[in-house]
């Protein structure tokens, strides 16, 4: 499958900034953005690094993801021992503005337009040894979303994907149990895609109270 660009900057999700100091936990050094950009983009070419904010994306195409989180896992001067997160964010076809967010996430005003949808699984690897993160960035089609699992390079991953496959539809090849995690087994559609109608869906509520979309919302007569 070929890799469908992200939209610049990255989730909200996973933007907050960690914790950072220059040694890991068996006192070897942290290395440098830069220095892990170079050592990932020397090795696989195709990838596309991207700083932005003080953090580090790299993105990576869907065919070559197993093997970069491996590398990732066992190059020596990398050791991400840890997969700390791994979600998903919906990017609809379309023309969209992303409205100026600087009291909170410091980004300006962007206008995107993409002729087809993409579903951006992000993932952070984090060197416990060396105390360094990063982000991998896998995109997909929103049409038939889908991905090389990672089960098999970080175990961890195992529920993650089952939370991103329940909400975005992103089906995982080679995960080992594949289901709804978090919305029942027989449940229509993935709650996170943007293209997914709000409210209005006939669930029974304490009450018997049935919650409508939000524009046909009363406040006091949901709650009372």
């Amino acid at each position: 499958m070929s890799h469908v660009t992200p939209v610049p900057g990255t989730s909200p999700s996973v933007g907050a900034q960690l914790p950072t100091t220059t040694t890991g936990v068996a006192g070897r050094s942290a290395l440098s953005l830069d220095d892990i950009a170079q050592r990932i983009t020397v090795r696989f070419p195709a990838v596309r690094a991207e700083q932005a904010f003080g953090e580090l994306t790299l993105h990576v195409e869907p065919d070559d993801l197993l093997e970069v989180v491996t590398f990732c896992r066992d190059d020596d001067e990398l050791s991400c021992e840890l997969l700390s997160d791994l979600s998903g964010v919906h990017w609809p076809a379309g023309e969209h503005t992303i409205a100026r967010q600087t009291s909170t996430t410091g980004w300006p005003d962007y206008r995107v337009s993409r002729e087809q949808g993409v579903v951006e699984v992000l993932y952070i690897l984090r060197s416990v040894s060396r105390n360094h993160h990063f982000r991998i960035s896998a995109g997909t089609v929103d049409t038939s979303p889908r991905l090389p699992s990672v089960t098999g390079v970080y175990p961890t991953a195992n529920f993650h994907e089952r939370e991103v496959y329940d909400f975005f539809g992103v089906e995982f090849d080679g995960h080992p149990d594949l289901t709804r995690i978090l919305m029942p087994d027989d449940w229509v559609g993935h709650p996170h895609r943007k293209d997914y109608p709000l409210g209005g869906i006939d669930i029974p509520y304490k009450n018997d109270k049935f919650i409508p979309p939000p524009h046909e919302r009363d406040l006091r007569e949901v709650i009372d």
